[in-house]
């Protein structure tokens, strides 16, 4: 499968009744990301960067968001057939 097959199934995926083909092993990478953000959060505050706290702080909501939202919008709707996209007709 080509990388454009890849992203059409990815887009599929958030069609109502389709899903990842393993949803088990995307859930697991769902809860990795969730943990990453939070670790990430918390490392940001106590790591002593050479920039001021509110730069730390822009820099890890920044990562932080773009992690929750392919986890917890991307991953929940494409691991489940029972929400999201209108379905094909």
């Amino acid at each position: 499968m080509n990388l454009l097959e890849k992203m059409f199934a990815a887009g599929n995926a958030l069609r109502a009744g389709e899903s990842l083909k393993d949803p088990a092993r995307w859930k697991n990478v769902q809860n990795s990301m969730n943990a990453l953000v939070i670790i990430i959060g918390v490392g940001a505050q106590f790591a002593g960067f050479p920039i001021d706290e509110s730069q730390t702080n822009a820099i890890a909501y920044g990562i932080a968001t773009i992690l929750a939202l392919v986890s917890n919008v991307y991953l929940t709707t494409a691991t489940t057939d029972k929400i999201g996209l209108p379905a094909k007709k």
